[in-house]
């Protein structure tokens, strides 16, 4: 039996940010800000070669060994000017000042020697917190024990001092995947060395020995400059996570003295930031989540990355302090000085009043204010793994939109919405949030409830288009000409991603309006249809061209495989399922697709409606605005397995519809005109007189004859058979949404009219660039 892979998890995506920004998350710099920093780190190579071969300019002051320290200080000034948080700031003021005053002044404006245990093979300067023996090696022996931390690495060590400081451009380059966090093993090679060097230091040298040690400093000079030029590749950290012999020595000492990280277990609530800041790679949530502590001291060199991140206070340190004042929690809390976070509560877009909104068929939400759309939006917890992204078929960049709406940059927002999704605004509207994005928040499990998404997103698209934001128009045209046959969702998305390209695209649909099920099968009191005008007005300032009120059948498809490259059929699921029930040919019974586009009154009739999804709902609250005397949903299953929208249900409770659950319908009853019908409910024959049934059980897929003697296979459900990248059984025809993957939502079509525009374009070899 073959199992599938699971998907690896999309994780934090660095943000693009100026060198004036730094933040614990991991951001991504500009070519310049990188090149700046390898510059630095050359310059500082250089001076140690100068000092110990080059002799070049006789080895002055300004390119010796001194010229990393000056380095770190000039850096380090522009990251702490930089830090935007507080305790990462404190840390760096620290390791600066130290490496400053402890590695550069005083041993160039006082040098002196200092006690050393074992035999003297020469005089070690101070500081020689790395010489085994030397005093100050013994004295951060004994600081690493009682505080942990490794921490000479985080507050005096140089290395770290160059990687935190000149390095910072480069820490989105940490390797953080399962063989990277193995390889940390490699420094306990070095350590083992250096173990042996810490031995035979203790007696008088020969010549093996002098090469045994002298190899040892040549080992360390090598690794320690050359992984320099490997950080654009692996990270900031290289050498303190797989190369260095100190920092494991320090590390050790982390798991032998008091110095410890926990996690209170209730109060993680999974946003993973912790995992995503550390610049070691050390998996904090999960250790934590298996241990209630993180296992893995001998990387941690206690930069408080992870304990500051936090916004739950769910990880704390605890150090020999914590011995003398049992109360003292080092959480985010703690550590920042700040009050115990207040979060703002989930709040949905306000709803017209009902007796008002029955009278009509305009949308029922009202516009949000932008205050609490920000309000909303800075609720994001940027999450290391985000939960949400992860949960949209589209893989949305949300947490960044939300970032640049909780900034007021709403038209950065809406560039972010746009480079994943081609309808924002309708899939921010119709999107059933509650079982993707939002239903994956890690805020769900909070009493605040998930952050309002799809009213962000909603919002975000449309305040932007208002201001006449404008999509970007493509470079230049090709010579490729692209049919798309329907204008629905997945058409639009196709049509749009091969504009964006540089195609011809011409769009035809039987129907007199674009949009598909979109226009026809979603009542307008909850998609504003203006919204798919705008949308086609746009796609046509883009250079597509389409063609209403054209049904292509067998004839019309062959003269566009003459005329086009490519073809794309987009045609949706036509078809009412059959629910095979005796009477279901009576006067008085439709399905659902007929009632929504049937605009007849019918003034104080008995609507009963078959279903429990969110077409259901639609054709209750649409026979409401009709004019009916009552309306009742009868589903066949329990209320908890209902697939309606919470928030549609709501809506149709609020406008007076009735709900019946455990309802099987058995029969409809009636001569000529349906009068009622009758249910087995609950082991007992139930029958209700009604004047309507709508039967909104859903649509199926039927691939026609014409087709399939194209080459065009069909599933066992009926649906077009389709490769990942949309391409069908013919080398130009391709297809996606609901004609390939049955009934589904708006946002699975439009990533299927993404995915076929990318095989079309993989096809044609045409290159692309993101244009919004």
């Amino acid at each position: 039996m073959s199992t599938t892979a699971a998907p690896v998890p999309i994780c934090h995506a660095p943000r693009a940010s100026s060198g004036a920004q730094q933040d614990l998350m991991p951001r991504r710099y500009n070519l310049g800000v990188q090149a700046l920093s390898i510059a630095a780190f050359t310059l500082a190579f250089v001076g140690w070669l100068n000092e110990t071969w080059l002799m070049w300019f006789d080895n002055p002051i300004w390119l010796n060994r001194y010229t990393e320290y000056a380095i770190i200080l000039s850096f380090g000034i522009w990251r702490i000017i930089a830090e935007n948080n507080a305790y990462t700031r404190k840390r760096l003021i620290i390791l600066v000042s130290m490496v400053t005053l402890f590695w550069w002044l005083l041993p160039w404006l006082f040098p002196f020697y200092e006690p050393y245990v074992g035999f003297l093979w020469a005089q070690p300067v101070f500081p020689s917190v790395h010489v085994p023996g030397a005093l100050t090696f013994f004295l951060i022996l004994g600081l690493v024990f009682l505080f942990g931390r490794r921490i000479i690495c985080g507050f005096n060590c140089p290395c770290v001092g160059i990687r935190e400081t000149v390095g910072f451009a480069f820490r989105d380059r940490t390797l953080r995947s399962n063989w990277a966090w193995a390889l940390r093993h490699s420094k306990w090679v070095f350590f083992l060395y250096y173990v042996g060097v810490m031995v035979v230091t203790q007696f008088p040298p020969n010549s093996w020995t002098v090469t045994f040690v002298g190899g040892f400093y040549l080992v360390v000079a090598m690794t320690y400059f050359g992984s320099f030029y490997l950080a654009p590749l692996v990270g900031n950290r290289f050498y303190c996570r797989y190369l260095c012999p100190y920092g494991a020595t320090f590390g050790l000492l982390n798991h032998a003295g008091f110095y410890g990280i926990n996690m209170d277990k209730d109060k993680c609530n999974d946003c993973r930031r912790c995992e995503q800041v550390c610049d070691m790679g050390i998996p904090v949530w999960k250790q934590g989540k298996d241990s209630g502590r993180v296992t893995a001291l001998e990387d941690c060199m206690g930069c408080a990355r992870c304990v500051v991140s936090c916004p739950t206070d769910a990880l704390e340190i605890r150090d020999v302090r914590n011995l003398f004042k049992k109360s003292m929690k080092q959480n985010a809390s703690y550590l920042l000085k700040r009050e115990p976070l207040v979060d703002v509560s989930r709040k949905e877009a306000s709803m017209r009043p009902v007796e008002a909104r029955k009278l009509d068929w305009a949308e029922i939400a009202v516009k949000p204010m932008l205050a609490d759309i920000q309000a909303q939006a800075s609720r994001c917890l940027d999450c290391g793994v985000p939960g949400c992204s992860n949960a949209c078929p589209l893989h949305n960049r949300i947490p960044e939109w939300m970032e640049q709406i909780a900034a007021g940059n709403i038209r950065e927002a809406a560039q972010i919405a746009h480079s994943t999704s081609n309808l924002p605004e309708i899939c921010g509207t119709l999107c059933p949030q509650h079982r993707l994005c939002e239903g994956a928040c890690t805020r769900v499990k909070e009493r605040g409830g998930a952050v309002t998404i799809g009213m962000v997103e909603r919002y975000l698209t449309n305040e932007a288009l208002e201001q006449n934001w404008q999509l970007a128009q493509p470079p230049q045209r090709n010579d490729k000409y692209i049919a798309v046959i329907g204008a629905g969702p997945a058409g639009m998305t196709c049509a749009d991603e091969l504009s964006k390209a540089g195609c011809q695209v011409e769009v035809f649909d039987k129907n007199p309006k674009i949009g598909g099920l979109m226009e026809n099968g979603v009542p307008s009191f909850k998609l504003d249809k203006s919204f798919l005008v705008r949308r086609q007005r746009l796609l046509e300032q883009q250079g597509v061209v389409f063609h209403v009120g054209e049904e292509i059948a067998e004839g019309k498809l062959q003269q566009l495989l003459l005329s086009h490259d490519a073809i794309f059929l987009g045609t949706g699921a036509q078809f009412p399922r059959d629910p095979k029930l005796p009477g279901q040919q009576l006067s008085g019974v439709s399905d659902a697709l007929a009632w929504l586009t049937n605009s007849q009154p019918i003034e104080n009739q008995r609507v009963i409606v078959l279903g429990g999804g969110d077409s259901a709902m639609d054709c209750a609250r649409t026979a409401i605005r009709k004019g009916a005397s009552t309306v009742t949903v009868a589903y066949r299953d329990t209320e908890q397995a209902m697939r309606a929208s919470p928030k549609e249900k709501k809506a149709a409770q609020e406008e007076g519809v009735a709900f019946l659950f455990e309802h099987k319908p058995v029969a409809i009853q009636g001569e000529g005109a349906v009068t009622g019908i009758s249910f087995d409910a609950h082991c007992e024959t139930v029958l209700l007189p009604c004047d309507k049934i709508i039967i909104a059980i859903g649509q199926v897929n039927r691939t026609p004859d014409w087709l399939k003697r194209l080459g065009i296979a069909a599933t066992e459900k009926g649906a077009m058979a389709v490769d990942k990248l949309g391409r069908t059984g013919h080398p130009r025809i391709y297809a996606g949404g609901d004609n390939t993957l049955g009934p589904a939502l708006v946002v699975t079509a439009v990533a299927a009219g993404r995915r076929a525009a990318q095989g079309i374009l993989k096809d044609l070899r045409i290159r692309t660039r993101r244009l919004s």
